[in-house]
């Protein structure tokens, strides 16, 4: 008896052990803090660990798996780079698994916004209406400054002046992004053809949009060239098909492939 004692007792001990010591890893909730900055922020699970977390705009991952080593995930570049639309994001813990993961609430973000955040950034985009003191660049709104260096605007029209004083024309690069000016330096925004070839730059920013972009409803995907692709394509492990205007097609049967409502190949 007194041996079923000591064993019942060791049993319970090494349980309450185990409840008291077993690692809680789950994360309560995950949400977006948009002010200065596009931060993915969530709970901090109970015991420490790292975290994975992807962010997708519409039903399609953008950029990879990042790593945070704490609760919170700068997302502006990434939400810059890839323009206006519904963004959420997914994370778990590293030591818990993706079995753990969270999903977060669907933010929209749209062209002033993220102008807001390149304007943050940099200070020399078309969305600056000051001037930066830690650049050379300053922005004037409705006057044609001889003396002004980068962005000014004039009547809603954007233009860049370089540092030689002349204008900027046809493709000029500002801040890794590209943007088209006609011949008398005016920034153009939405479709354009060019040597024969279309393109498209978001509005109201100018940017030429690279990877997966929302244009009127409707899907694209632009090379690094700055033209949209056609046919089949393959994105992160699954097949899209764009028609001959480069819009990607939905529920519908191509090549005798089945496409679902999100674009993608059934297989």
């Amino acid at each position: 008896m007194k041996k079923l004692i000591l064993i019942f007792s060791l049993l319970f001990s090494l349980f309450m052990s185990m409840s008291v010591f077993a690692a809680d890893y789950s994360i309560g909730s995950a949400s977006w803090d948009v002010g200065d900055k596009a931060l993915a922020t969530w709970d901090e699970t109970e015991d420490k660990t790292k975290y994975k977390v992807q962010l997708y705009k519409g039903n399609k991952k953008v950029g990879s798996n990042n790593a945070a080593s704490s609760e919170k995930y700068d997302f502006t570049k990434l939400i810059i780079d890839n323009g206006a639309g519904n963004y959420h994001f997914k994370v778990y813990p590293l030591k818990g698994g993706p079995s753990m993961t969270v999903d977060s609430d669907i933010e929209y973000f749209d062209y002033d916004a993220i102008a807001e955040y390149k304007k943050k950034r940099s200070g020399t985009t078309p969305s600056s209406n000051n001037t930066n003191n830690n650049t050379n660049s300053t922005t004037s709104t409705g006057t044609n400054n001889a003396t002004v260096t980068g962005w000014y605007q004039t009547n809603n029209t954007w233009h860049y002046r370089k540092a030689d004083g002349t204008h900027a024309t046809n493709w000029f690069m500002v801040n890794n992004l590209w943007y088209f000016f006609d011949a008398n330096g005016n920034m153009l925004t939405g479709w354009i053809e060019n040597n024969g070839n279309k393109y498209y730059l978001n509005q109201p920013n100018g940017d030429m949009p690279v990877g997966w972009a929302l244009i009127n409803d409707k899907w694209y995907y632009f090379e690094e060239s700055g033209l949209y692709k056609k046919g089949w394509i393959e994105y992160n492990g699954h097949w899209y098909y764009l028609d001959a205007n480069g819009q990607m097609v939905t529920n519908t049967t191509i090549d005798g492939y089945n496409i679902n409502q999100d674009g993608v190949w059934v297989q």
